[in-house]
């Protein structure tokens, strides 16, 4: 009998024991998204004015807040779930709710990396997604390829020196359009060149891009850690391609270079955390 109950003393200390030893433990991470103009919070007020590399002078309003989605957002390997389950986040600059995500049960241990893809990822980004606002508002028209913005931003803009100003509309997604492939040969006797097939394709431009940000930090037991991813603005218009609104014009929805270029500038240095 006491043969016995040693046994199995034994077997629920070690049972015990390896319960303690594989229990996870866990801590808090509060993320907050704030929007820069190089150090400065964005302020959307009408009167604030900035001033990009090409010297066009900018202005934000309240009324008209920069909203954007991120998804499949990360630290290191650990994916953050949004309150959907295909981890899409919509954010509005005027929104406290949208820029204060929190999340449960992140494992207790130190990370380094921060990432997500700024917009939706093409294999999610299909219309009818969302059946109520304000992400519903975000839809992409259906002649242009369905599915949703990956970015609104929109403001005012004018020379510098000068008195009016003009509207703006910085909106990225997923373009479709139909292109010409032509296929040209030269004539043997005149060396001229000539058409000899035009076919018309259906292409996507893809405008969303992914996002990784290096940013050290430590997950505790029961406790919450706050980080603030930063967008910083002016990087929309910099680099690599200096924005002009007299070169590029204002509203860009249906033209793939310009859309193009915002995003590549937005590959470049265009978040950071702290």
């Amino acid at each position: 009998m006491y043969r016995i109950f040693a046994i199995f003393s034994i077997s629920l200390l070690l049972f015990v024991s390896c319960r303690d030893n594989d229990r996870t433990k866990y801590g808090y991470v509060r993320m907050i998204f704030e929007h820069h103009w190089e150090d400065s919070i964005v302020r959307f007020d009408g009167t604030t004015q900035y001033i990009n590399a090409a010297g066009n002078i900018l202005t934000f309003e309240k009324s008209r807040p920069i909203e954007y989605f991120i998804s499949d957002l990360k630290i290191n390997t650990v994916s953050l779930p949004a309150g959907n389950n295909l981890n899409i986040h919509y954010i509005n600059s005027d929104s406290a709710y949208s820029t204060f995500l929190f999340t449960h049960r992140i494992p207790k241990r130190n990370f380094n990396t921060i990432s997500f893809t700024f917009g939706i990822d093409s294999t999610k980004n299909k219309s009818n997604l969302f059946s109520n606002p304000p992400q519903k508002d975000m839809f992409w028209p259906e002649n242009m390829g369905g599915g949703y913005h990956h970015m609104k931003m929109d403001g005012k803009w004018r020379n510098a020196g000068g008195i009016t100003d003009q509207g703006f509309g910085l909106h990225l997604g997923d373009l479709k359009k139909t292109v010409y492939d032509t296929t040209w040969t030269q004539s043997v006797v005149s060396g001229l060149d000539s058409i000899s097939k035009i076919d018309t394709v259906v292409r996507t431009f893809r405008n969303s891009f992914p996002v990784s940000i290096s940013k050290h930090f430590e997950i505790r037991e029961n406790e919450i850690t706050t980080i603030t991813v930063i967008m910083d603005m002016k990087q929309w218009m910099e680099n690599p391609y200096m924005w002009d609104f007299n070169v590029m014009g204002g509203a860009i929805m249906s033209r793939e270079r310009a859309m193009d270029s915002l995003k590549i500038n937005g590959e470049h240095n265009l978040f950071r955390a702290k």
